[in-house]
């Protein structure tokens, strides 16, 4: 079948819905509710009433409490920079200063062995060495 031979005969089409058509007359009149009926009045039942459609869904602040609420941002975001200005000045307090020490070949290697055998790093041993040097030095 090629497009040049299809009619609209060729398709199956749905007729019109007739179900309020169908119900008898004395049905409608003695009060019997007929599909089309219920669903009229569920749909009526959710349709918003004339005095919510005149008032907003949401309430406008007054300026006032827009200057408030303004004014309490403000403030909570000052908070938070000061904290994080304050978190930075401390971090930067922590910062380590890193000292490079020429040591001979036996020196080094007393220091490793002593590291291994403690199962630390060279770092702490020196530290500890350096602290150890300056309380007995007075410093």
């Amino acid at each position: 079948m090629s497009k040049a031979n299809l009619a609209l005969g060729d398709f199956m089409i749905a007729g019109k819905s007739t179900a309020r058509s169908e119900a008898s007359p004395e049905a409608i009149k003695e009060g019997e509710p007929d599909s089309m009926g219920q669903r009229d009045a569920e749909a009526d039942a959710f349709q918003p009433s004339e005095r919510a459609k005149d008032q907003p869904l949401l309430s406008k602040a007054s300026a006032g409490d827009r200057d408030r609420r303004a004014r309490d941002r403000a403030i909570a975001q000052d908070e938070v920079r000061n904290s994080l200005k304050n978190l930075k000045r401390a971090k930067q307090r922590e910062v380590k200063f890193f000292v490079n020490v020429a040591l001979d070949q036996a020196t080094k290697a007393r220091l490793k062995r002593a590291a291994d055998e403690n199962d630390i790093k060279m770092a702490i041993v020196m530290r500890a060495a350096i602290d150890f040097y300056l309380k007995e030095n007075g410093y």
